[in-house]
């Protein structure tokens, strides 16, 4: 069994060799070495090597068998009981727009009623099919259990790499709403406290002098004195566990329905994450997607 990815050149990608243009769109190094060793590129179906020059409208294939990729996660056993609305896909990948309450992914292989069992019943089912085998449903990052909104879920074990450098790069943009507690006094900032996990009970995490630098930027959106709560648009520049919950509560606006973090009490978490800068994996075309998910009234 083979994976085999076919890439037509664009033309910001004419001129670069092989070699640099599989740098640039971060196929990791290891992938790179496989590929050269075992002959496995070859560019309008004529073997070639990572000095060849690339031209706009080529077509670069990359083949890798099975057991040089190791994915580390999956495979997921599919289950259909549940339809996941899809904001985005192609070839190498989907944005689903999650619900709140849904889980990302099982912890034992009895567990089916998560986000990604139900991305791959809806795989199965289409027949999709990605990198020249029947696509598969891989995780890329999180969000928490509680959190609605925009989440990417990668089609082949190819691209997952990618996209999680993306992300490290932040040349994907994630942001999100939040219904808080409290008017703030400006209209935007940032918060830079570090985070670690709470002392006594490891599920949950808290600013302290120790922990792992993390920020996150937010914007005002909103305020409602009635009720004194703001919403408010956050992007998250590091991605800590709990980051944002954490670092509004800790500035005294935890999130509504956060009943982690003090918030005040309500039928969901009030944190979607609601829009997204997505950089296309091998094209490097930038799609922007929004969530279709609300939950603030004014």
């Amino acid at each position: 069994m083979t994976f085999k990815k076919i890439i037509q050149i664009n033309n910001d990608q004419a001129g670069l060799t092989v070699k640099e243009y599989l740098t640039a769109v971060y196929l990791p190094k290891h992938f790179r070495g496989y590929l050269r060793i075992n002959k496995g590129i070859t560019v309008n179906n004529q073997p070639c090597s990572t000095a060849t020059i690339l031209h706009a409208g080529d077509l670069l294939t990359l083949v890798f068998a099975k057991d040089a990729i190791q994915a580390g996660q999956g495979p997921y056993p599919a289950n259909d009981q549940q339809k996941i609305a899809i904001s985005y896909e192609n070839e190498d990948l989907l944005v689903v727009d999650k619900p709140a309450g849904m889980k990302m992914h099982p912890h034992s292989p009895t567990e089916t009623d998560t986000l990604l069992n139900y991305v791959q019943a809806y795989l199965e089912q289409g027949h999709s099919q990605s990198a020249g085998q029947q696509a598969s449903a891989y995780m890329v990052h999180r969000l928490d259990r509680a959190t609605s909104g925009l989440v990417i879920i990668g089609k082949n074990p190819i691209v997952v790499p990618i996209l999680n450098r993306l992300i490290k790069e932040k040349e994907i943009e994630r942001f999100y709403q939040a219904c808080v507690t409290g008017i703030f006094q400006s209209d935007s900032g940032e918060y830079r406290d570090k985070i670690g996990v709470q002392e006594g009970d490891d599920r949950l995490r808290w600013v302290m002098t120790g922990g792992q630098s993390a920020q996150t930027l937010y914007r005002v959106l909103a305020m409602n004195q009635d009720r004194n709560q703001s919403l408010v648009e956050l992007q998250l520049k590091t991605g800590r566990m709990h980051q944002l919950r954490v670092h509004l509560a800790y500035h005294q606006h935890p999130i509504v329905g956060d009943d982690w973090y003090g918030g005040e009490p309500a039928e969901r978490l009030m944190l979607n994450s609601t829009k997204m800068k997505l950089i296309l994996p091998f094209s490097r075309e930038v799609v922007w997607l929004d969530s279709r998910q609300s939950f603030y009234k004014k």
